[in-house]
Parts: C-alpha cells; sequence; structure tokens
C-alpha cells in the first residue's frame, strides 16, 4: 500500500484515498488525471495541474499540453508520482514529474493517494504526497472500450479505443494493454469569453495590442514609445504621402487570432506485464510501460516594432522625421506559427519476491525508464532576413534571399501586399529541440515481524536503493541568424542512494483491548539519502492510530520532507522572450528571462495531519472523514512571476523579480541591449529595438523564503435502499485555510488563497447515484468559491453539473458484459467566471476550464 513497505500493515495514519476503475465510472469515464481533481481528499489544490502554453512558460512539450500530478496547490513538483511503486523517467519542459496522461486507462487497477509528506518512505520529491498508479496485473479474460465525445459547437473532438486481455495459470499470468486517444483542438476563437482580447463588453478593460495590420507609425511622447498614426487599411502600401496618415488614431488587433487554447493531440499506450512463480517461495515479475503522444498547437502571430528608413523604397514620413517606428502584426503576411512535440515513455523492470524465513519476504527490482521529447516551432520569423528585406542591412550573399531581386518588405500595406519571396524569407525562422530524461533504480527490502506483543506483532521493513537520473538536452535555433545554429545544450547527471527503515507497533488491537483503547498503532519511519550534488538528508515520519471505538479511527502523522533541485532547474539554459504586460488599460513591452539557476538550494518542508474515519453503528452506510492538513516549506523552488505574470508590472509582491525601463536611462539601455544581444534571446514572438522595452521581468528558478499550507479536507457518504434499487450520496470538500506565501527570504508571507493564479479558499463536490439491476443514473454538482484579482475586485464563483447514464447488459443474453454509458459533463455550458486580466483572456487561466459542456459516449464489452 501506498506510504508504507510493510506488507499488510492495513489502514494507517497517513490520509490516504483511493481511486479505482468503478470511481472512474461514476466521475463520468474520466481520466486518472482528470479524477484525481475531483475524488475524495483531494479537493484542497488545483487537482491537475494542465497548462497550455505558448513559448513563455516551461511547462508542456513545445508549448503543447502536458499533465502532472498537483496536490493542494502545491504545485506538480511538490507530488511524487509512481506506476506500480516504482519512479518513471521523467516528462515535460522540466524533466521533473511523471506523464501519466501516457498510461493507458483501460490498464488501470486503482490509484492510491498519500495526501501528506512520505520523503521519509519514498525519498525527494514525495514533499507534498505520493500518488502510486497502479495498472492490471491479475485478469483472467479480457476488456475492449471504444468511446467518443464532443464539446460545445462541435470542439474539441475526442475519441478513444482500447484493447486489455490477461490469462493467468496456476504459477502465473500474464496482461497486455493497447490504447489509442485523440482530442481535437480547441481555438481561442471557439469560446465566446477567450475570442478576444477586448474584454469591454464583459465589464473589463481592452487589452487588444496596437501591433496589428495595418500597423501603426508609433512616436517618443515624454519618452515612452507611443502609437500615433495608424496606417491606412485597405491599400497596397505604395504611394503613400504624409497626407495619408492620420494623428491620434490607433489601429487595434485581437492577438488571439488563431492560437489554440488546447493542442490537437495523439496518444497512444501499451502495458505488458508478466509474473511467474518458481517453486513455493520465489516470484519473478516483469513489466513494460509504453507511451507516445503527439500534439500541435498554433501559436499567436509574430509581432515586431520595425525601424523603417529611406533605404526601404516603400519609406514615408508622417512627421518629417528620416525613419519611422512601425508597430506591425505578421497575421496577414505569415500563417500562424506551428508548434509540434511528441514525447515517447518507455519503462521495463523486472524484480523477484523471495520467501525468507517465518513470515519474512524480500522484494526487489531493477528498472530502466527514460522519456524522450522532441518539438519545433516553425514559421517564425527570422530578425536576420527581416532587418536584409526592410532594406536596414546590405544584400547579404550568404542568404538566398535578395531584395534586390526578390522584393523589399513593405510594411505600410494595408492588405496582404507583399511578395511569396519575401513572405517565405521572413517567415523560415525555426526552432528545434530533444530531451531525453533517463531513470535507473535498483531496489531491495525485506519486511517481517521482529517479534510479538498482546496486540500483535511488530513489524519491521529495510531496505536500500540506488538511483541514477541523467538529462540531456540539445536544439537548433534559426531566428536571428543567416543559419541554423546549434542552441546550448544540457548534459547533467546525479545519483542518489538511500537506505530506510519502517516499523509498526501495536499497543492495543483485537487481540489486546481496552476501554477507550479498541486499537492503538505507532508507525515510525526514517530515510537516508546521499545525493551526487548536495550532500546527505535524514527524513524521519512518526504516526499514530486510535480507535477509542470499534467505528472511530483517531490518526496523526508528522514528516520531514526534502526535495532536491531537478537537473533542469539547475541547469536549464538561459532563455529570453519579449512579451507584452499589462499595467492598467496600458501594455508594456517586457523581456521575460527564464532558465535554471546552478545556485538552487534544496528545499524542505514539515508537514503535520490530524483527523478521524467514522462509521456510526446508527446509520449502517454513513461513512465521515475529515483531514486538517500543514504543510511548511523552506527555501521553496519556484518561479513566483510565472503565478501572477499578468499582473506583474503593478503586484509589489514580485517588485523583486520585474526591473522597470526609462529609454532614457543610459544604464537601463545597456542593460537591455546587453540582454537583446545575447543568443539567449529568442525573436520568434517578434523583433524589437532596445528603446521600446518597458521592464525586464526575471523568472528564472529561485529559492523563494517559505510557503505555509494549512487546511481541512472532508469527506461523507451514505448509502440507502430507495425505490427498489440503491441510492449512494457522497460529499467531498474542501477548504484552504492559508496559503501564506513569502517570495523572498526577508519579505514578510502574504496570504494568497483565494487570488486570481492560486487556489481557491473552498471547493466541493456532491454526488448521487441511483443503480436498479442493469441501470444506473449518476450526478453531481461541482463547486469552487469566489476569487479576487489584485486589486480586490470579486471574480465570481462557479457552480457546474454533471450527469451520467449508465446501463449493463443482462447477464443471461448476448449482451453480457457489456455496458452502455452517457457522461454529460457542465450541462448547463457554464462559462468560466469573468477574471479582468491584462493578458486579455477573460477567465482565470489557473482555475479555468476552458471546454465548457462535454457529452460523451462509451461502450465496454468484457468477456
Amino acid at each position: 500500500m501506498t506510504g508504507s513497505h510493510i506488507r499488510g500493515a492495513g489502514a494507517g495514519p497517513s490520509p490516504l484515498a483511493v481511486i479505482d476503475r468503478a470511481d472512474l465510472q461514476r466521475s463520468g469515464q474520466m481520466t486518472v488525471a482528470e479524477a484525481l481533481s475531483v475524488l475524495p481528499q483531494n479537493f484542497n489544490g488545483q487537482g491537475t495541474d494542465l497548462a497550455t502554453t505558448t513559448g513563455t512558460d516551461n511547462r508542456g512539450i513545445n508549448g503543447t499540453y502536458d499533465t502532472g500530478v498537483n496536490l493542494r496547490g502545491l504545485g506538480s513538483d511538490a507530488t511524487l508520482v509512481l506506476v506500480n511503486g516504482r519512479r518513471l523517467g521523467g516528462a515535460g519542459a522540466k524533466g521533473d514529474f511523471t506523464d501519466i496522461s501516457t498510461l493507458p486507462n483501460i490498464a488501470l487497477d486503482r490509484v492510491e493517494i498519500l495526501l501528506d509528506g512520505a520523503s521519509a518512505i519514498y525519498g525527494s520529491d514525495a514533499v507534498g504526497g505520493v500518488v502510486n498508479v497502479l495498472l492490471r496485473r491479475d485478469l483472467n479474460g479480457g476488456e475492449a472500450r471504444v468511446e467518443g465525445g464532443v464539446g460545445e459547437h462541435g470542439v474539441p473532438r475526442e475519441g478513444q479505443v482500447g484493447l486489455i486481455e490477461g490469462r493467468q495459470w496456476d504459477s502465473g499470468g500474464v496482461v497486455l494493454a493497447y490504447e489509442l486517444y485523440h482530442r481535437s483542438a480547441l481555438l481561442a476563437g471557439d469560446r465566446s469569453f477567450a475570442a478576444t482580447a477586448d474584454l469591454r463588453p464583459q465589464g473589463g478593460g481592452d487589452f487588444r495590442t496596437p501591433f496589428s495590420h495595418p500597423g501603426n507609425i508609433a512616436i517618443a511622447i515624454n519618452g515612452v514609445i507611443t502609437p500615433f498614426y495608424a496606417i491606412p487599411a485597405g491599400q497596397n502600401g505604395v504611394g503613400l504621402t504624409p497626407a495619408s496618415f492620420t494623428p491620434n488614431t490607433v489601429n487595434l488587433a485581437n492577438p488571439h487570432l488563431g492560437v489554440s487554447i488546447l493542442p490537437d493531440q495523439e496518444r497512444q499506450s501499451a502495458y505488458l506485464a508478466v509474473h511467474q512463480s518458481l517453486g513455493a517461495h520465489v516470484e519473478l515479475t516483469g513489466d513494460v510501460v509504453y507511451g507516445f503522444r503527439r500534439a500541435r498547437t498554433t501559436l499567436a502571430y509574430p509581432q515586431s516594432q520595425l525601424t523603417v528608413t529611406a533605404a526601404n523604397p516603400f519609406f514615408v514620413s508622417p512627421n518629417g522625421t528620416t525613419s519611422d517606428r512601425v508597430q506591425y502584426s505578421f497575421r496577414d503576411d505569415l500563417p500562424s506559427p506551428v508548434s509540434r512535440g511528441t514525447a515517447e515513455m518507455l519503462a521495463v523492470t523486472a524484480g523477484a519476491k523471495v520467501d525468507l524465513w517465518g513470515d519474512w519476504r524480500s522484494d526487489s527490482f531493477f528498472d530502466v525508464s527514460q522519456e524522450i521529447e522532441e518539438g519545433r516551432v516553425h514559421g517564425i520569423l527570422n530578425s536576420t532576413l527581416l532587418a536584409e528585406a526592410l532594406g536596414n542591412v546590405a544584400d547579404r550573399p550568404t542568404t538566398a534571399y535578395s531584395p534586390a531581386r526578390d522584393g523589399f518588405f513593405n510594411p505600410f500595406t494595408g492588405i496582404s501586399a507583399n511578395t511569396p519571396a519575401v513572405r517565405a524569407a521572413i517567415g523560415s525562422g525555426f526552432t528545434s529541440s530533444r530531451r531525453e530524461s533517463r531513470v535507473y533504480t535498483a531496489s531491495t527490502q525485506a519486511d517481517g515481524a521482529l517479534f510479538r506483543l498482546p496486540a500483535g506483532a511488530v513489524k519491521l521493513a529495510v531496505g536500500a536503493q540506488y538511483r541514477k537520473e541523467t538529462f540531456n538536452q540539445v536544439g537548433t535555433n534559426y531566428t536571428s541568424t543567416v543559419a541554423p545554429v546549434p542552441q546550448q545544450g544540457t548534459d547533467v547527471e546525479r545519483s542518489v542512494g538511500a537506505v530506510f527503515a519502517e516499523t509498526r507497533v501495536p499497543l492495543f488491537g483485537p487481540d489486546y483491548r481496552r476501554s477507550g483503547l479498541e486499537r492503538l498503532e505507532l508507525n515510525a519511519a526514517v530515510r537516508w539519502e546521499h545525493y551526487s550534488d548536495f550532500g546527505t538528508t535524514v527524513n524521519p515520519k512518526v504516526g499514530m492510530l486510535w480507535s477509542p471505538v470499534d467505528t472511530l479511527n483517531l490518526r496523526a502523522t508528522y514528516g520531514r520532507s526534502f526535495r532536491a533541485p531537478g537537473l533542469r532547474e539547475l541547469h536549464d539554459p538561459a532563455f529570453n522572450t519579449p512579451v507584452l504586460l499589462g499595467v492598467g488599460q496600458t501594455q508594456v513591452l517586457s523581456l521575460l528571462l527564464t532558465g535554471g539557476n546552478p545556485g538552487l538550494r534544496p528545499e524542505t518542508a514539515n508537514s503535520w495531519t490530524a483527523g478521524f474515519d467514522w462509521r456510526p453503528q446508527a446509520l449502517p452506510g454513513l461513512r465521515l472523514s475529515a483531514t486538517w492538513f500543514d504543510v511548511r516549506y523552506r527555501n521553496r523552488i519556484d518561479q513566483p512571476v510565472n503565478a501572477v505574470l499578468d499582473t506583474a508590472l503593478q503586484d509589489p509582491t514580485v517588485s523583486s523579480f520585474v526591473r522597470r525601463l526609462d529609454p532614457a536611462n543610459a544604464g537601463d539601455l545597456v542593460a537591455i541591449s546587453a540582454l537583446l544581444a545575447s543568443p539567449a534571446t529568442s525573436t520568434s514572438q517578434g523583433s524589437f529595438p532596445a528603446n521600446s522595452y518597458g521592464a525586464i521581468v526575471d523568472s528564472r528558478y529561485v529559492n523563494t523564503g517559505s510557503l505555509e499550507v494549512e487546511g481541512l479536507d472532508a469527506t461523507a457518504s451514505y448509502g440507502f435502499d430507495l425505490a427498489g434499487g440503491r441510492l449512494q450520496l457522497a460529499a467531498t470538500g474542501s477548504d484552504l485555510i492559508r496559503y501564506a506565501q513569502a517570495l523572498t527570504p526577508t519579505s514578510a508571507a502574504l496570504e494568497r488563497q483565494g487570488l486570481a493564479g492560486f487556489p481557491a479558499r473552498y471547493r466541493g463536490r456532491l454526488t448521487t447515484d441511483w443503480t436498479r439491476g442493469p441501470l444506473t443514473l449518476g450526478a453531481a454538482l461541482n463547486r469552487t468559491s469566489a476569487f479576487k484579482d489584485l486589486v480586490g475586485r470579486r471574480i465570481d464563483s462557479l457552480t457546474t453539473l454533471d450527469l451520467q447514464l449508465r446501463a449493463a447488459g443482462p447477464a443471461a443474453s448476448r449482451w453480457a458484459g457489456t455496458t452502455f454509458s452517457v457522461n454529460l459533463r457542465n450541462v448547463f455550458n457554464t462559462d468560466p467566471p469573468f477574471y479582468n486580466s491584462s493578458l486579455g483572456y477573460g477567465f482565470d487561466a489557473a482555475n479555468a476550464d476552458v471546454v465548457g459542456r462535454f457529452v460523451s459516449i462509451q461502450i465496454t464489452k468484457s468477456w
């Protein structure tokens, strides 16, 4: 069981939630990742950490869609995810979490979720909890599954087919599964709340951009570059005169055109498990897990501030200057840039379980797992060729493009009027990358009884483990050079050795009980680990389980946890990109800095939990459970700006990570010019001169001061007979009492719970299932409490309803073993509550479901 190395430990003091196949059915045929966000004891955070990226967020594969587990809003890097109790190769752009979306859902047996720190048992990364995905091992028969679904207005569309077959014999068995999944893209224009950056109809601001087509000619007003003359629409940019431009007019563009908020994605996964006994005392096991994921994302059109001089044959100045600053979008010149990525995961495990003496047994395994990700973004700007096409540099004989032969770029057009040769040259930029993560693990442990007390056997588990982690990254960049050049690569590794011990001491129990002491059990664990790059850490954990009466369990735990910085968090190459960030109704061009930090220190945490599980005798069908938790981080590894990126320039809590720039200040110009000249700076989203930037925003990894999270999880369920069937009611909820964050070691801790971009104060779900014979009707009501934005404006609460109908074929018919289900998620198509984000999206991306109503049908056949 998750949270213990001791066989037969049973229910322990740590809060534990279990998801099985029946839970997934009751939740509307959700994936494992989706179920983690809504099932019991996991309502106190974001649940699933889903991110759609556009090149400025380090999650995801080259702007695609990654799935990680995020318990209690602590971030996916706070939760250790295991598959069959073992680590897999790191997934995602950071190479630091297990991508459970690549596992075949049809092979799922159950998911065990430990909701307190478990570094004493599992080592680094188990700070905020452990998720152990257990795949099916004992199956005699098979199952086939076909599912299809569609969202509102026909998008996105999903389809999935799966097949699993198993055979068992007296001394062993084998299971083989395969699954194929596809989901079409969801574009910003497919949802009204994301279609435009003009949020005024919803009571917000207008965040459309002056980088448009037709463009705008900007001038310096009090040292600030400001759009002033709109280039007229509907003309080919030839023969314009100063009188063609009207002062104090501005063209505005919607930056969301064509942008994917969910990418087109395909997944294939396979699973093979074999076990065979050799005599009565030895069992050999082996399994293989394989997953492949492909995704395609359309990104925002490139935009730039162009410098145009008389060297360009189309040059015209509306105010007599010798050069123009043109704020421009290439949306009518170039197709949307496209990001394509693949992720391939393979894990192979071989193990042996050996009976030793008495009830002692050893369990050893060797595991090799890897994740290989490849990505390419094409159709982006090449700033070097753009400068040549504008006439700002002489014709380069080293490039295939010649402005004298192929034509100059005309930025004064109001229609698509540039030649195909010009467009092909400036839009020929691309980036490509390959990331490879491997984990080699050798582990052995033994457990059994030491001696007996009156209440039962004192059990001990001891073991040792060796793990080697490697991370390699290479890439190519063709955005600001005359030929593709290699990107700065990463090739790093670390080794980790560990020994651990765990004991369970029953003081009172069924064989030795007293009044008020039906059961009293103590648990303790300790793990010693040595890291090749960080030295040694020792992490203990203690727990107590007390049953004053048969129907009530009281439990409490304390543990100290440790997380070493991920290899990429330490060594990720620097990457800088321009972004537009809001200050009120104004957008400021900023340079966002990302990358690793070799100076990172490990983060630590102390966690406490206390709770109860009660089954009152007066109501046999009633189950009540509650858990209080308190987790206190120190030296938390984070990117603080990412959570508040849309308000970074006006949020005083992240001011130490923001440098505002004054174009008239020589020191500021030197600083931004040096960064723009660095090969780490990408021009894929646009090329801008130094004096057009208003801020430098540092989003590199740092050790922040502290994070203190306190909350209460509660669950209740009650089943009884009704109308010839069985009615099952359940309620789950969370109250996040405190989410206090200090972003630097010297700053005060500020309460972030209930703010946009952070976890909600309250989350809850009410479910009801009525089953009569082969028919089941289900409903679920989901509730998230209201938020506030940075200036205290209310963001409304969200309530959605899900429905389900399941029907099983009669046992004595040709439909035996067949199950048919219809699932409706978000029945009333409730939009996310409005949030006036300066990024131009009218919802809080950290707490919103952008799909809306979704209808799916599934047919399952078992034999």
